[in-house]
């Protein structure tokens, strides 16, 4: 998957950018917010979004004012672990973006050098990669469990 994303990204002019870097992420997490976010759409009461297209408002404001609210927690779940996800990918980073672009969970191999393993910064490295992922999942912790069961497979 790796080369031919490297081509693609070659021939449109996105090799070693951040945007590239993104849109790549981006393509890997869409088919699991996807595939989560699928269950909550078609939990939504179709009477529901119906009743309020029959008052007049148009498609647009029925999901705004009524599927959106109601998908909230998983939309929520979905975005954690899709940040979760994309934040621990390390072998994307690591071939498709040079040292100056690279995230810090895959510069923090830099100082596992031939001549030893600096392990002060690395573990600096460790924290501060993990930092981010820890306090997004603290400030969406009510929403996770909420929204993962939400869109469950009901037997």
């Amino acid at each position: 998957m790796l080369l031919p994303l490297t081509i693609y990204l070659q021939k449109i002019g996105l090799e070693d950018t951040y945007f590239g870097l993104i849109w790549v992420y981006q393509l890997i997490c869409l088919s699991l917010i996807q595939w989560i976010l699928r269950g909550d759409f078609e939990d939504i009461p179709a009477d529901v979004a119906y009743a309020y297209c029959i008052a007049g408002h148009d498609v647009w404001a029925t999901f705004r004012r009524i599927a959106l609210p109601l998908a909230g927690p998983g939309i929520a779940a979905a975005g954690l672990l899709a940040f979760i996800f994309a934040w621990n990918n390390f072998v994307f980073a690591l071939v498709l973006a040079s040292a100056d672009k690279q995230p810090v969970t895959v510069g923090a191999l830099a100082f596992i050098t031939a001549s030893g393993i600096q392990y002060g910064q690395v573990a600096a490295g460790i924290v501060l990669s993990i930092a981010p992922t820890l306090a997004l999942a603290l400030y969406a912790q009510r929403y996770l469990v909420e929204g993962l069961s939400l869109g469950a497979v009901k037997g």
